[in-house]
C-alpha cells in the first residue's frame, strides 16, 4: 500500500463523519489524527506508523495497541522494520 493510498482511505471518512468521532477514536486524540475507527484504519496505521513525528509515536503505538487487542488483529502483523515493532516487543514482555 503506497502513502497515496493510505491518504484515500483516509479521505473516505468524511468531514462529517469525522468530527462525530470521539476523540478517543483517534491515534493522537489531542490533535484529532489518525483515525482509528475500524480495523481497516488500524491496519493502515500499523503500515504507516514509521511517519508518525516522533514526539507523537508513543502515544500512537499505545493506542495502535490497544486498538489491535480490540480488533483481535495478531501482533505479529507488525513487521521487524516498521519501528512500531519495538513497541509490541514491550508491550509482550509486561
Amino acid at each position: 500500500m503506497s502513502y497515496m493510498t493510505f491518504n484515500l482511505l483516509e479521505e473516505k471518512l468524511s468531514t462529517k463523519e469525522r468530527n462525530q468521532l470521539p476523540d478517543s477514536e483517534f491515534g493522537i486524540p489531542s490533535l484529532r489524527k489518525y483515525p482509528l475507527d475500524s480495523e481497516a484504519r488500524v491496519r493502515s496505521a500499523i503500515k504507516f506508523f514509521s511517519y508518525v513525528d516522533k514526539e507523537h509515536e508513543e502515544e500512537l503505538a499505545r493506542n495502535i495497541i490497544k486498538k489491535m487487542h480490540e480488533y483481535e488483529i495478531p501482533m505479529d502483523t507488525v513487521g521487524k522494520n516498521n519501528r512500531l515493532h519495538k513497541y509490541i516487543i514491550q508491550e509482550e514482555n509486561k
